[in-house]
């Protein structure tokens, strides 16, 4: 009774503490989850970015650019063909096209830079290709070459200031976001670091406590155990008395009791009163003892259920 006392007192609040530290455990896994999932999240905007690599793109659109005035002035001196300044504007162009396709858009978007200079750049490339186109004429004299150069590059003036603006304005912003991002790597692997140092805590709560409760069962086992002991003790004892009652008290007891009826049978002739009062309170007391003792054999026999009642 005691062991299962112990386990009834025991056992309830053991369910509780598991279920507890389970939830817990449940709780930082999932908080867990999340900010790997946001980082995850942080990581891939900074690989999109940096595989579009806006800042070079758009680095090398000025670098382009800049060959290209380079070269509309060194045609306009004879030092540079037309196919090779025709060239060189298709690939500036092509520039242009690389910042307007892809993720590009997406990226400046996000970055909150305007590309405005980029179309207006694309506007003005439009407007002027016809007039590139006809430096292939081999009729120019020297001064149309050089005004029809000047007039290419007073189209193209302002726009270096513009790309350098853009390419500052650019820099800035990925320097910024580059920033933003270290701190929240470095936040959420601090995070990372406490969530996973709780998990570890839970599970060493969970564990110390699984240990306690082996240690409480193991203890309510070994006194379940004594008191099985003692209770096969008690039975033994207690068939030990059954025999003693069986046989060293009713075989006597019934020996008694029939030399007593012989003796009284004798002696009925006589007229002694007392003692055949006498033989007659021993009959009538033996009579009753020998009773109790069968009550007693027959209280054995229905707890062992080899006899039943009906």
């Amino acid at each position: 009774m005691a062991a299962q006392e112990h386990l009834r007192r025991v056992i309830p609040h053991g369910r509780l503490t598991r279920g507890l530290l389970l939830a817990l455990f449940m709780g930082a896994a999932l908080f867990g989850v999340i900010a790997t999932s946001k980082l995850e999240n942080r990581v891939q905007q900074i690989q999109t970015a940096e595989q579009s690599n806006p800042l070079w793109i758009a680095s090398q659109l000025h670098f382009e650019f800049l060959r290209l005035e380079k070269d509309i002035a060194e045609f306009s001196l004879g030092y540079t063909s037309a196919d090779d300044l025709m060239l060189r504007f298709d690939i500036a162009w092509s520039q242009i096209n690389v910042l307007q396709e892809g993720h590009m858009p997406r990226v400046l978007e996000s970055f909150g830079i305007s590309d405005a200079v980029v179309t207006e750049l694309e506007t003005t490339f439009q407007r002027l290709e016809p007039a590139i186109q006809s430096l292939r004429t081999n009729d120019l004299t020297i001064e149309a070459r050089r005004d029809r150069a000047e007039e290419i590059l007073r189209a193209l003036e302002g726009f270096d200031l513009s790309l350098r603006e853009f390419l500052l304005a650019m820099s800035h912003e990925k320097s910024r976001e580059m920033s933003n991002f270290r701190t929240d790597l470095l936040s959420l692997s601090r995070m990372i670091s406490y969530i996973s140092a709780t998990i570890l805590s839970l599970l060493a709560i969970f564990i110390f406590f699984l240990l306690l409760e082996i240690r409480a069962a193991r203890d309510a086992e070994d006194e379940m155990r004594v008191l099985a002991e003692e209770a096969s003790s008690a039975a033994r004892m207690k068939m030990n008395f059954m025999s003693v009652v069986s046989h060293e008290l009713r075989t006597p007891l019934t020996s008694i009791l029939g030399g007593l009826a012989l003796l009284k049978h004798r002696l009925g002739t006589i007229e002694d009163k007392t003692a055949l009062k006498l033989l007659d309170t021993a009959t009538r007391n033996g009579d009753r003892l020998l009773v109790l003792v069968n009550d007693i054999l027959d209280a054995q026999a229905l707890s062992e259920g080899k006899v039943s009642v009906t």
